[in-house]
């Protein structure tokens, strides 16, 4: 166990899941899910809630890999969130609309850890492995059900239990098309605002605003630029400039896309001590947009700002923009 967590924190994460989404072939079918329940934590023996947010993209009946935000909950001196990128096995059952698959793959993530310090917390981040099992129902339309046990293992950090459930849904992903001929503009200006949230026990939140320009280099790709002010929230006093790369299909038309980000946020703080510092940390985003008439587009982003000096922040945002 210990050498294949090791294993995949030697993978940088986009890498592979660029490898699995692109070089593979195009797949038309794809599902989001939301999935909910409970968590068990090894040590501390204690219980918690826990959700995902989870894209799937399949290459085959059987074939299908998945990219996962999970929440496991709140236990003692434990706060842990990441992403995970799983590679599924399926196979039928006698019930045509009843499929079983298992599922493995690198786990990435962020744990707000108590600690002996100042601000009495520290930002904890590190790899582990997930293994799934999931029972799915099929209503023969576009709505699915599943049922969910994962089982995350770390070398440094709390093992985890989840038995979560919830329902999903299939998107006729846009493949094999380019943005000149489903009608769909290369670039887009977007005005967000917000909240950020310290990534701490205490929680501490301030207001947001963002503008961000994107740009659509293919049917999945697309990069942007953006200036991000993350307001006044106490232990961070932040404002600076985003570059990210995106993995972002569309679906029914270019009507609809989901999409994850990731790059770097050079930022200037003036939250440590009176004094201004600049940082540069690593940025990781979960997008979804919806084109409501003509080129207008509104849009949600979950920022992760992922930094070295236990200052992490969730920054999320509503924003209306406009593609040309």
């Amino acid at each position: 166990m210990p050498r294949l967590i090791r294993c995949f924190r030697t993978a940088p994460i986009a890498p592979v899941i660029v490898a699995l989404f692109i070089s593979t072939g195009p797949a038309r079918a794809a599902e989001l899910y939301a999935l909910a329940g409970g968590m068990r934590s090894d040590d501390p023996e204690t219980h918690s809630y826990s959700w995902t947010l989870s894209y799937v993209h399949r290459f085959s009946e059987r074939l299908s890999a998945s990219f996962d935000w999970l929440n496991e909950g709140h236990v003692p001196s434990h706060h842990r969130d990441g992403h995970a990128l799983q590679l599924w096995a399926r196979a039928p059952t006698s019930d045509p609309r009843l499929s079983l698959a298992v599922g493995i793959g690198p786990y990435r993530y962020f744990d707000t850890t108590a600690a002996d310090r100042v601000a009495g917390y520290a930002n904890s981040h590190g790899w582990g492995t997930i293994y799934s099992i999931a029972a799915t129902w099929d209503a023969h339309g576009p709505w699915l059900y599943q049922l969910r046990l994962a089982r995350v293992d770390t070398e440094d950090n709390i093992d985890t239990t989840l038995v979560i459930a919830g329902v999903g849904y299939r998107l006729k992903r846009d493949v094999g098309t380019t943005p000149e001929n489903i009608g769909a503009a290369r670039n887009e200006v977007t005005l967000y605002m917000g909240q950020t949230i310290v990534n701490s026990f205490e929680s501490e939140s301030s207001e947001a605003v963002a503008v961000e320009y994107k740009r659509r280099f293919g049917p999945l790709v697309r990069g942007s630029l953006a200036l991000l002010y993350e307001g006044d929230a106490r232990l961070v006093r932040r404002d600076g400039t985003v570059a990210q790369l995106w993995l972002e299909p569309s679906f029914f038309g270019d009507r609809f896309s989901v999409g994850v980000g990731g790059g770097i946020y050079h930022a200037i703080d003036d939250s440590r001590g009176g004094r201004t510092t600049h940082r540069a940390s690593g940025i990781a985003t979960v997008t979804a947009s919806y084109r409501v008439t003509g080129g207008w587009v509104g849009r949600f982003a979950w920022n992760r700002i992922v930094t070295d000096y236990d200052r992490d922040t969730d920054v999320f945002m509503l924003g209306l923009g406009y593609r040309f």
